[in-house]
């Protein structure tokens, strides 16, 4: 039995309903208590990028969880504690959420999972490929690690170059990286169920750790993505 913990928005609804798909033995627990900076982070071409995420994922219509969903305000409470237990949970899948608390950790080691937006060996912590287009390193990732007590800091599974063609927007970004995470999340799954070995690979160096990135700095980005995709 498969638990992924996330949030419940546009990309991760669709993502947990593609494995649900293959996987009809997972649940899904979803936190609603989100950390929020002191200074702003909006930007119009997030707004944009949603409502692109709703009209291509779900052909503007609501969405919804497939599989049995729980919502917790912390994905840390002893409530979600409580359901992975109800539910004979046997491997987790973590795809945004705060950093997951020691307790999960221990009663899950060596069977729980992340999903991180960027190559942790660079770029730790929030808005990843952010930072690194604001840095000027256009070679985007996607990778899945087993988690430990450090953010991002787990032996890595999979790392996928995210292919970005030309005339891509910023807007469309996250979409690319949620069919990565889709693809590496499948393949996992099936060697876990299979119960065939899993390689890993120490990383090579500790990323910097970034959190949220500013509006301002985010303009920037949007920039700089834009105009060097036009001569790909």
């Amino acid at each position: 039995m498969f638990a992924i913990l996330s949030t419940k928005t546009p990309h991760h609804v669709f993502f947990e309903n593609k494995i649900f798909k293959k996987f009809n033995n997972l649940v899904t627990i979803y936190e609603t208590k989100l950390i929020k900076p002191k200074f702003s982070t909006k930007v119009k071409f997030e707004i944009k990028r949603d409502n692109y995420e709703k009209k291509i994922f779900f052909k503007g219509k609501s969405f919804r969880f497939l599989s049995k969903a729980y919502k917790v305000r912390d994905i840390n409470d002893h409530q979600t504690n409580n359901i992975l237990k109800k539910n004979k949970i046997k491997y987790i899948l973590v795809f945004g959420t705060k950093k997951i608390n020691s307790n999960i950790l221990k009663n899950y080691k060596n069977r729980i999972y992340n999903l991180h937006g960027g190559d942790p060996q660079e770029y730790r912590g929030l808005d990843s490929h952010y930072w690194s287009i604001y840095h000027g390193n256009f070679k985007l990732h996607s990778c899945l690690h087993k988690l430990n007590n450090k953010l991002d800091d787990g032996k890595i599974i999979y790392i996928n170059k995210l292919l970005i063609k030309k005339n891509l927007k910023i807007f469309q970004l996250r979409k690319i990286n949620t069919i990565n995470c889709i693809k590496m999340t499948l393949k996992l799954f099936e060697k876990l169920s299979d119960k065939k070995k899993i390689k890993l690979l120490r990383q090579k160096k500790i990323g910097g750790y970034y959190s949220f990135m500013p509006s301002e700095l985010k303009k920037i980005v949007e920039k700089k993505f834009n105009n060097r995709n036009k001569f790909l």
